[in-house]
């Protein structure tokens, strides 16, 4: 009997340290998402839209998490219950219910990615409330990547291309690309660093070619600009310049709260 409460004992033991090391390794989500919630609450919208994810910021925009957060009870967020907590190398979920301060409870569930040591929102799903109709196939909703987002002024387009191209011939003609490099998306810096776009404009920096010649030039849009499915906004064209032409195909991610450079393709002719 002795044995085999000692067994009992172990085993018991076990599952305590079990628990104990899963609540420590999932601590750090839930204390996002709840730092993120309190923000919110404070009505400090840019800050907790700023300390989401990358990707989260390149699929929707402040005014439409502005607005999404304006039309339910979130924003009077008290504190939160989890009844999932889950990491798996540098992703984590949360699924649990948000308590408002008015005595609410709204049911959550939140995926988080960890970017430079912190775990940030990735995507967050809010179970709405109210009448609801059963349909034989539910209606899928637009993805906010996809939502319709204005295409900038010709005199925006102008200077988006301008300072874009001018910066990389700035970095080609130094061999520096840390301005460059500045200019990208946030989403393309986390898929690259400057000595790689320094390998991908070796050709350029090699045989001297003088990209800053564009300064003071208007780039002729050659086709009209539109913003893919991707929410990628697409500009190709060509700088008159002499002596040789500076052709571009440039793609631009919007990154609250500007369009940021994500794609490139330039040559010269």
């Amino acid at each position: 009997m002795k044995k085999w409460l000692i067994g009992i004992f172990v085993v018991l033991a076990l599952v305590v340290v079990i628990v104990v090391v899963a609540l420590q390794a999932t601590k750090g989500v839930a204390r996002s998402a709840e730092t993120f919630f309190s923000l919110v609450r404070e009505g400090k919208m840019e800050e907790a839209y700023n300390s989401t994810a990358q990707e989260f910021q390149a699929s929707t925009s402040f005014e439409t998490f502005r607005q999404f957060l304006e039309i339910t009870t979130l924003k009077n967020f008290s504190r939160a219950s989890w009844t999932t907590r889950s990491v798996n190398n540098n992703t984590g979920k949360l699924i649990g219910s948000i308590h408002t301060q008015e005595g609410g409870v709204v049911p959550v569930e939140i995926d988080l990615v960890k970017e430079a040591g912190q775990w940030k929102i990735l995507s967050l799903t809010r179970k709405a409330g109210g009448l609801k109709e059963a349909k034989e196939k539910e209606e899928a909703a637009p993805s906010p990547r996809t939502a319709a987002r204005e295409i900038p002024s010709e005199e925006a387009i102008a200077m988006l291309i301008n300072e874009t191209v001018e910066l990389l011939g700035e970095g080609i003609n130094r061999n520096d690309f840390t301005d460059f490099y500045g200019h990208i998306s946030r989403l393309w810096q986390s898929q690259t660093d400057e000595a790689s776009l320094k390998e991908a404009f070796n050709e350029f920096i090699s045989k001297k070619i003088d990209l800053t010649i564009v300064r003071g030039e208007t780039p002729i849009i050659s086709e009209p600009p539109y913003i893919d499915q991707d929410g990628i906004l697409r500009l190709k064209g060509y700088y008159a310049t002499q002596p040789y032409l500076v052709q571009f195909e440039l793609g631009y991610l919007y990154e609250h709260p500007s369009w940021k450079l994500f794609a490139i393709n330039v040559s010269t002719r």
